[in-house]
Formats: structure tokens, C-alpha cells, sequence
């Protein structure tokens, strides 16, 4: 029997990697919406607990070392085994082994490498696009029917029972969300107060803030592509600002409007001026608590000053992570950084992700929109910026921008290619 020959150029897909594509599409998904299955699960049929949310996370971060077990780098091995030894190295010296750095440092590692493993940004679109079509369905169905959403969710109940609050911090009576689902007395919602009132929507995050960084991750995401791909763009932008909107994230609302300024005014080279953001962010904060004449309170200014505060009284023991490392830093996200990780390594990490060669502006724009969000949500949060329902994604999108990288691989990592992941991941669009 004769088989017709196969056209030039045509590549058959190959099934290693439609498993590896399918397993990581279905890591993302998970580690977006891992805590409101865990909700749901708690709501109906057993409660969860700390053990279980940490479990979940374990069994991510494991199904990520198993996809890229496959094709290991050399790179990838000694860059995880260096970070891990100054780890083990700090907790001699601080005579504890804390649990939190090492997992915090885990995201950032397997998730970019994820990224860089599939280096295809069509790919990437695509993944994000199901994820913001996910997250606005969930997130209308709240907002339209509450009564329902909250039977399905006990929010507070599961973050009650997971240790992450406690009862008698309920300030609105008989409420299932959120401590910051709802908008005090006194203090209103921002956007469109008359039109949402009080209630800030979730989605299948569970809480407001993290809502509104995805959305700046989303948008980012738009604002980093190519003129030629304006419809892309807008859709990404639109999508970041209806759900900024819907979550009345006054964070996400000052960022995406300094990333459109970003967009139109910074090019070229410029964007490499970033990487000192962190530095002038921290600057920054020294100064407000330096001068500022007011006191901590629960407003911008407030916090500032109080992060301020916390790290003037930083000495060298602190700030090398020897020192300080078990203290709750609540809203400082400099100081919970500094404190876990210790100055040297967050420089290394930082000064790496710089040193990461992008291949064309996309990736370059990006890289730079992601250091302003990181650079200005440690200034107002201590932990949501690691948690993996939004850091995941992140640093996935951030891999995922060196797809041309990819080229330059041998011919056994052929499958990272765009123009063969292209063909081999139809069934993503």
C-alpha cells in the first residue's frame, strides 16, 4: 500500500508534546482556581484546612517538575540548586528552616521555566484568553446573582477554616465573602459606587485584591503587543478594565493607567531603565517615612508610611534575612521580601531576570510593565504578590516571551519551536 508523501514543510504532531501542552494548560487552569474548587469542596462536602490549600499547592508545583523533568536544562537545574543552597545556608545562620521563603521562591522558577518550556506566545494568548473568559463569567454571576454564588462559595467560611481569618473579624454580620468583598461604611467604593454599591467582586479568587492583579497582569499582557495586533491589544485592555471595574481594585486602577502612560510615551531602550524601580519604590518609601507628618492608618498614605517605618528599622541582620524572618509584616511587602529572602538574594533573582535575553520588543515591554506591577504592589502588600493564583501566571507569561529563544535549542527540544508548537497546539484555539 502506498501513502500519499507528505507536503514540504508539514511536521506530524508529535504526542509527547500535545501531553506536555494539554498538562501545563491544565496547570495554569488549576493554579488559577485551585481555592475556589477548595471552596466549593468546603462548602459541600468537608471542610478545608491549611494542610489541604498547601497540599494543592504541593500537587502543582509537583505536576510543573514533572513536565519539566522532561526536557531538563542545565541552566534550569543549577539556577534552582544555587537558590535552594543559599536558602539552606540562610537557615543555618538563623538557626530555623522557614517554610514560606522556599515556597515563595518555587513560584517564580518553575513558572518561568514553564513558560520558556512552551515558548510560544500564540499559545500563551490563548491560555489567557480562556482564563479571562473563566474569570468574567464567574465574576458577572456574582455580581448578578450573589445569593446564589455565595451558597456555592461560603467564602468567609473557608477562609475561616483554613486559619486565614478569624471569626470575630467579620465586621459585616451574616456575610459569606470576603473581609474586603464589601466596602466599609465610610470608606465607598471607588468605581461606579452607584451603579455596583458596596460589593466588590471575586471571581474564583475568592477576594478582590487578587482580582485586581490579575486584571494588571491581563492588561499588561494586551499593552505589550505589537500595534499590528490591536485587536488583541484592546481585547486584553478592555477585559483588565472591566474586571478592575468590577473588583474596585484602586491599585489596579493607578497601574493600568500608569502602564497606558508607559505604552505611549517609553520605547526602545528605555524600557531597560525599569530594573531601577524596585530601588526608587523602596527610596520612596524611606522618605515618606522619614518626613511624612501623619501616622499609620488604613489608607494609602497610611500604609506608606508605615512600610517606611518598618524599614528604617531594618540593620544589616535584617536586611541579609538572618533576622526578622518570623515577624508578621502584614501590608509591607518590601520588608516580608527582605526579611525571607535577604537582600543578596532578591538582587541575584532580580539582576537575572534583566540578564534574560528577549527576543523582539513584545518581551521586552512586558518585562518592564511586569517590574512596575511588581515594584508597586510590594509597597502596599506583603503576600499577594506570591500567591499562585496570580504569580503563577505571571511569571508563565514572563517565560513564555523568549519563545524565540527556542529556536537556537537542539533539535529534541524541536517542539518549543513556534512554528512547529504552532501546528501542534490547534486544538487550544
Amino acid at each position: 500500500m502506498r501513502f500519499p508523501s507528505r507536503s514540504p514543510g508539514f511536521a506530524l504532531p508529535r504526542p509527547d508534546a500535545l501531553v506536555s501542552t494539554k498538562a501545563i494548560s491544565a496547570i495554569l487552569i488549576a493554579s488559577v482556581v485551585y481555592q475556589a474548587v477548595l471552596a466549593l469542596i468546603h462548602t459541600h462536602l468537608f471542610r478545608a484546612s491549611a494542610l489541604a490549600v498547601a497540599a494543592a499547592e504541593f500537587v502543582i508545583y509537583l505536576a510543573c517538575v514533572l513536565v519539566l523533568a522532561k526536557r531538563i536544562r542545565l541552566e534550569f537545574v543549577a539556577i534552582v540548586a544555587l537558590v535552594l543552597a543559599y536558602l539552606f545556608l540562610l537557615s543555618i545562620f538563623r538557626n530555623a528552616l522557614e517554610f514560606k521563603g522556599f515556597r515563595d521562591v518555587v513560584i517564580p522558577l518553575l513558572f518561568f521555566w514553564l513558560g520558556r518550556h512552551v515558548a510560544d506566545i500564540g499559545y500563551a494568548d490563548r491560555v489567557l484568553k480562556l482564563l479571562v473568559s473563566v474569570v468574567l463569567i464567574v465574576g458577572f454571576f456574582e455580581l448578578f446573582f450573589l445569593d446564589q454564588f455565595t451558597r456555592l462559595l461560603n467564602i468567609f467560611s473557608y477562609y475561616v477554616s483554613t486559619g486565614t481569618v478569624t471569626i470575630s473579624t467579620n465586621f459585616i454580620r451574616d456575610s459569606a465573602l470576603n473581609l474586603n468583598g464589601l466596602r466599609p461604611e465610610g470608606i465607598g467604593r471607588t468605581i461606579f459606587p452607584s451603579l455596583l454599591g458596596s460589593h466588590r467582586i471575586s471571581s474564583v479568587f475568592l477576594e478582590p485584591v487578587s482580582l485586581g492583579n490579575f486584571s494588571v497582569i491581563v492588561a499588561a499582557w494586551g499593552l505589550s503587543k505589537p500595534r499590528t495586533e490591536y485587536k488583541q491589544m484592546l481585547f486584553f485592555l478592555l477585559s483588565a478594565i472591566t474586571l478592575i471595574a468590577l473588583s474596585d481594585s484602586r491599585y489596579g486602577l493607578i497601574v493600568v493607567t500608569s502602564l497606558i502612560v508607559m505604552r505611549i510615551t517609553v520605547t526602545g531602550r528605555f524600557h531597560v531603565s525599569a530594573i531601577i524601580l524596585p530601588f526608587v519604590s523602596m527610596l520612596v518609601l524611606v522618605l515618606i517615612g522619614l518626613f511624612f507628618e501623619g501616622r499609620i492608618a488604613d489608607n494609602i498614605m497610611g500604609r506608606l508610611f508605615w512600610t517606611g517605618n518598618t524599614l528604617l528599622s531594618f540593620d544589616v541582620e535584617k536586611m541579609l534575612g538572618v533576622q526578622g524572618f518570623n515577624m508578621p509584616y502584614g501590608d509591607m511587602g518590601y520588608a516580608y521580601l527582605l526579611s525571607r529572602w535577604g537582600v543578596l538574594l532578591c538582587i541575584a533573582l532580580w539582576v537575572g531576570l534583566w540578564m534574560v535575553k528577549m527576543p523582539d520588543e513584545r518581551g521586552v515591554r512586558f518585562r518592564a510593565y511586569a517590574a512596575l506591577y511588581i515594584s508597586l504592589i510590594l509597597t502596599v502588600s506583603g503576600t499577594s504578590f506570591f500567591a499562585l493564583k496570580t504569580a503563577g501566571l505571571l511569571w508563565f507569561l514572563v517565560g513564555s516571551c523568549t519563545y524565540l529563544m527556542a529556536k537556537k535549542a537542539p533539535l529534541s527540544y524541536g517542539a518549543d519551536t513556534p512554528k512547529v508548537s504552532g501546528r501542534e497546539l490547534s486544538y487550544a484555539h
